[in-house]
């Protein structure tokens, strides 16, 4: 094992491969010092390198499958991956050692691009090896908002980054009670209708995943939905539903309305009764949390019985993990989606080890 230090790379060309990881559903790359360390530790052939990384220390495994995970949680786990430049390929490729690896080729020196490039192989290139996600350890069923789908970028989330975490995902707009009838009956939250959609899709998870914890959790109108299923229905949840709930943009306040204008979406949350856990995660710019802000579902969550949080999505809006007024946090989507992927993990582990306690 090897150990980041300063980049030792001068004799490598400018246009040097570039390390990226996985973060929110799409690679970013490394900044350039620890690129270089991390391609130092790949040419001396070194299984695994640490980095620390925002105050965290990482152990970046550089054997197949290529990930960063957590030196103190393993885990916690990224995908990484490396990426020559295209214009040096050729010449990589006349200096590399002949290997069965599927691992991209090491760069060539600056001696060794100045030679002529080699006659080009007639070998098929090798395959793209396929990132594996790591066995599921909880199902997430996610009821979607007042418009009956999951919105693309939280699908987009569940069905990559959310996924490759080890949360398995059943939405309830994809299990529909019957074809083309996803829609909530809106007047009534917890109506009849609204509870068996939950309930059928409960156990189809449950049956798919028989050993899994399952975890309730929903955006915006589903949260509700989702509240009343655990409030008034505990005892028809299959016996593995964790006693807990994640819910993504709760709707307390109508936009454009008075605060405490509809008094029945805050009393979903104070029903929820002792020995139930709820994470809330809000945006700070959700146009349901009144004119107030996100301040008030701060305070009545303080009011609730059940043990409940409030995670701040920086810049969030109403259909997380969309964001705005992110340049002026100095903040990236990117960086928006993996916060919101990782409270979502973190919650989803602290919930399937409690169980149905």
């Amino acid at each position: 094992r090897s150990v980041l230090g300063p980049p030792a790379l001068q004799a490598l060309m400018a246009a040097q491969p570039e390390w990226s990881v996985m973060l929110g559903g799409q690679y970013e790359p490394y900044d350039a010092p620890t690129a270089s360390a991390i391609e130092e530790a790949f040419q001396r052939g070194d299984e695994e390198v640490q980095a620390t990384i925002d105050g965290k220390l990482y152990v970046i495994v550089l054997k197949p499958p290529m990930k960063q995970q957590l030196s103190s949680d393993p885990t916690r786990q990224r995908a990484i991956q490396r990426q020559p430049a295209p214009a040096n390929e050729a010449a990589a490729s006349a200096t590399a050692v002949a290997s069965p690896s599927t691992e991209a080729p090491a760069p060539a020196s600056a001696a060794v691009a100045e030679a002529p490039a080699p006659a080009a192989s007639t070998e098929a290139p090798a395959p793209k090896r396929q990132r594996e996600s790591p066995p599921p350890f909880a199902v997430l069923i996610f009821a979607p908002g007042a418009g009956g789908q999951t919105a693309k970028a939280m699908r987009a989330l569940q069905d990559s980054a959310l996924e490759r975490e080890g949360v398995a995902v059943f939405r309830c707009d994809d299990h529909p009670p019957r074809p083309n009838e996803a829609r909530w009956i809106k007047s009534s939250a917890g109506c009849a209708k609204n509870v068996a959609h939950v309930l059928a899709v409960a156990r189809r998870a449950a049956a798919a995943h028989p050993t899994l914890p399952l975890l309730l959790g929903g955006a915006s109108f589903g949260n509700r939905v989702v509240c009343e299923v655990l409030r008034s229905h505990r005892a028809e949840l299959p016996s593995r539903a964790c006693n807990a709930l994640l819910l993504c943009g709760f709707p307390l306040n109508p936009p454009d309305k008075a605060e405490g204008a509809d008094q029945k979406r805050p009393a979903h949350l104070l029903a929820l009764p002792a020995g139930v856990r709820v994470r809330l995660l809000q945006g700070g710019k959700d146009e349901f949390n009144g004119p107030r802000g996100i301040l008030a579902l701060n305070e009545l969550v303080a009011q609730m019985a059940a043990t409940a949080e409030v995670v701040e999505v920086p810049g969030g809006q109403h259909t997380l993990p969309a964001a705005k007024g992110l340049k002026q946090l100095n903040w990236t989507q990117a960086q928006v989606n993996t916060f919101v992927v990782d409270a979502m993990v973190e919650f989803a582990r602290l919930a399937a080890a409690a169980g149905g306690a």
